[in-house]
């Protein structure tokens, strides 16, 4: 019995002397200017990841009115092939009048969020997804896209889109 209590007062003690550990903290921070360069990235929160995975539910409903509504107005958008876009009702437009944009399945395969600047508010939200294009005659065409999200108070405040052709082995 007087074993237990030693141990149990011991692992009591030896966590009392750890030092204190930042919430979120991920310890790992490139930047070294004065002002950052203690701050550490954070695990970013469910809230910004809930703001991608609702906006991707509509675009994939085809739901362009409301998709618009998940963007700033100050929003940024630039596309895998470099084109950019000031406004999402632009962007989202443009996609809802291409015929091809129909025919374009995709999986969110993964998701995640960090804050890189914890004292400037908003979150880099990274998806993954699994991108299936198939033609009038059923050629299949797959890719990996890569979606870049800053989100700032529930809206996306930029987009960059990134694709990769799948592996050939």
């Amino acid at each position: 019995m007087k074993r237990e209590v030693v141990l149990g007062l011991m692992g009591i003690f030896i966590m009392a002397c750890q030092g204190p550990v930042k919430e979120r903290e991920i310890g790992f921070h490139p930047n070294q200017d004065e002002d950052v360069k203690n701050t550490g990235w954070y695990l970013g929160t469910q809230e910004a990841i809930d703001v991608v995975v609702a906006l991707d539910k509509v675009w994939k409903e085809r739901k362009f009115d409301e998709a618009a509504t998940f963007f700033a107005d100050s929003v940024r958008i630039t596309r895998a092939n470099g084109k950019r876009y000031a406004s999402a009702t632009q962007f989202l437009n443009e996609i809802e009048a291409n015929e091809n944009s129909k025919r374009i399945t995709w999986d969110l395969r993964s998701i995640h969020s960090v804050d890189l600047s914890p004292d400037q508010g908003g979150e880099h939200v990274q998806a993954n997804f699994r991108m299936k294009y198939t033609d009038s005659i059923g050629n299949e065409t797959e890719w990996t896209s890569m979606e870049s999200y800053y989100v700032v108070d529930g809206k996306v405040v930029w987009l960059s889109q990134f694709r990769q052709n799948p592996i050939q082995e």
